[in-house]
């Protein structure tokens, strides 16, 4: 069994994002699945190498306005029978 890592609770969040690497302002699309404080969950169409500086755009349900926040990928894993990877990234700061 493996062991959990996590520190913060996370809660489902199925919403689009938007995301770009630091320093580009190319946006890529994906879809959350989980967030809490500390991170975010997402599937991606697109390799990211871990330790990516990443620009989030995210849109919470029961915020009316979208955030902006800092997060470095901590992990990357192929999902299976498919080209699509989960990704988990850890915030560092709020833009």
């Amino acid at each position: 069994m493996e062991e959990e890592k996590r520190i913060a609770p996370r809660i489902l969040f199925d919403s689009p994002v938007r995301y770009h690497e630091k320093g580009t302002q190319r946006y890529s699309n994906a879809v959350g699945k989980d967030i809490s404080n500390n991170g975010i969950g997402f599937i991606s169409n697109e390799f990211i190498p871990k330790h990516s500086k990443l620009v989030f755009e995210i849109h919470p349900p029961w915020l009316p306005e979208p955030i902006q926040a800092l997060a470095e990928v901590a992990w990357i894993s192929n999902q299976p029978y498919s080209e699509r990877f989960n990704v988990g990234a850890r915030f560092l700061a709020p833009l």
